[in-house]
């Protein structure tokens, strides 16, 4: 137990998480206007920036107006497509990157639009969600709230949707919790203050996490033709569809020789069945059609033991994924003391449980296409009893850095562990560092078994910085490098596929 609270301890110097920016806190407007390039998929781009940010009272409005342009000098259609219904909702979303009103602790909060870190309850379900994850090349609308004390036993009640847009796949990640204290003064304080509360969280259809450029259902690994929602087969591969959807025998965009045999094609009928003279390319998934979704539900219970400078909480949680296995967390022990939050849990797991099931990288492995073949998360736990401890810290010194670290060691039927990080440098260190106005770096390591190292690669790895160069007091370059991972095979034994996303943006704060 030493060695794992010295570990801690360590970490709290290493590693920072989150490379995107929080919502302004300032009272004062500003836009920033930059101009910079963005890795998106395997495309280089030029990315021009808008982004007003706009306080009025407890509202805030954050926009994102932009601009692509692509290898050729020409303007992208990147959103700025109208050409029909589901594009132009989308290049409307794009350009809002929140609408809030109050903060995350205020009696009433919602948030609109980009979502950096949600977590309810206790996090056992859902911790640091964020939709946020591949910006600025998929962007997302997102919406979270939340209601505290309301009512006699003092209510709190918070929500959350991941992508309004996933609506149109028939799929959206979506959640809530409700907390009480349903004890009232009885004479025993302990009682009184305890709360409870109860989370769900659904992901309606993991499918919708499969890129779909045009909206036709086809994701594009499948679809011939990524960029026409009218057209997806092209079982050859020659850029001719098989087939049309206006007529069965229409014939004016069918390929000749759909299965590229060398061989003309031809359209038969024996009065039951129609259809061309050659295999086709078997379909593998359709998102609006084919939907698999998962339940994530729980309950929790917390009490202060301390209240004052040290904050002290004795809480439990349990979560049950609908269809697999479950999870406790219990004793778990939550300290805040000046800058200083700590906490510490047993846990223990049966079937085929995650705990934090919908984290940061949610929107990485949702669901992937691994070796031709999909799989979602759901698919790839495994069916094992394990028992463990979890911590965290999490350390803000003033206004010079913010640290924070997290662990996690599961053993049973099978070993593995978790190790995230984080450090940003504050303003009260980089005003004395010369032109350097951003300094963050990451790592995130999730699901590590015991034939790794919890530092090696693996598909759920995730790690970055963010660097700014300050050229005057309002104009800076921040580059923005983050990596993420896939494996070749399903097994990953054959190693994996690194994704590189790289930001270089020019910024102008103007007040």
């Amino acid at each position: 137990m030493l060695r794992f609270f010295s570990f801690l301890a360590v970490m709290l110097f290493s590693f920072a998480s989150s490379p995107f920016a929080q919502e302004a806190t300032s009272d004062k407007a500003t836009i920033q206007a930059g101009y910079g390039t963005v890795t998106i998929g395997d495309t280089q781009w030029q990315r021009f920036s808008f982004r007003p940010d706009i306080p009025i009272g407890p509202v805030g409005i954050g926009l994102d107006l932009e601009l692509f342009l692509d290898n050729t000098g020409k303007i992208s259609k990147e959103g700025w497509d109208f050409s029909n219904r589901n594009q132009t909702i989308d290049t409307i979303l794009r350009k809002i990157y929140y609408v809030r009103y109050g903060k995350p602790q205020d009696p009433v909060y919602l948030r609109v639009g980009a979502l950096d870190a949600v977590t309810l309850g206790y996090g056992l379900i859902m911790d640091g969600y964020r939709n946020t994850l591949n910006y600025p090349g998929d962007k997302k609308l997102g919406v979270v709230f939340g209601l505290e004390n309301v009512g006699t036993f003092g209510l709190g009640i918070q929500g959350m949707v991941n992508s309004l847009g996933d609506f149109k796949n028939k799929g959206a990640v979506v959640g809530g919790r409700v907390s009480a204290r349903p004890f009232k003064p009885s004479g025993f304080p302990l009682f009184d203050r305890m709360t409870i509360g109860a989370t769900f969280v659904r992901d309606v259809n993991q499918y919708a996490g499969l890129k779909d450029s045009d909206n036709d259902g086809y994701p594009d690994f499948e679809d011939g033709f990524p960029n026409d929602s009218k057209l997806w087969l092209d079982t050859d591969h020659d850029g001719l569809t098989d087939y049309t959807r206006a007529a069965p025998g229409d014939t004016a965009f069918v390929d000749p020789d759909a299965d590229g045999n060398n061989l003309t094609d031809y359209w038969w009928t024996d009065g039951t069945n129609k259809g061309f003279n050659h295999p086709k390319r078997a379909v593998l998934i359709n998102v609006k059609n084919d939907r698999n979704g998962v339940s994530v539900y729980g309950f929790d219970a917390g009490i202060p033991l301390l209240e004052g400078p040290l904050h002290l909480d004795l809480y439990g949680q349990y979560a049950k994924i609908y269809s697999g296995g479950w999870g406790i967390a219990v004793p778990g022990f939550q300290a805040t003391a000046g800058g200083f939050r700590g906490r510490i849990e047993y846990r223990h797991f049966a079937g085929r449980f995650r705990p934090n099931y919908f984290d940061n990288l949610y929107e990485n492995v949702r669901v992937a296409l691994i070796g031709g073949q999909i799989f979602t998360k759901l698919m790839t736990l495994p069916d094992v009893t394990l028992n463990g401890v979890y911590g965290l810290a999490r350390y803000n010194f003033s206004n010079f850095f913010s640290a924070q670290a997290t662990y996690q060691t599961m053993s049973g039927g099978k070993k593995y562990q978790d190790l995230t990080g984080k450090v940003e440098i504050l303003n009260g260190i980089l005003s004395h560092i010369p032109k350097i106005s951003v300094a963050e770096a990451y790592f995130y390591n999730t699901y590590v078994d015991s034939e790794h190292k919890v530092i090696d690669i693996t598909a759920n790895t995730l790690y970055g910085t963010r660097i700014g160069i300050a050229l005057s007091p309002s104009l800076s370059i921040v580059w923005d490098t983050r990596y993420t991972f896939t494996p070749k095979d399903p097994t990953g034994t054959t190693g994996f596929v690194r994704h590189r996303f790289v930001g270089i943006e020019t910024v102008m704060a103007m007040r």
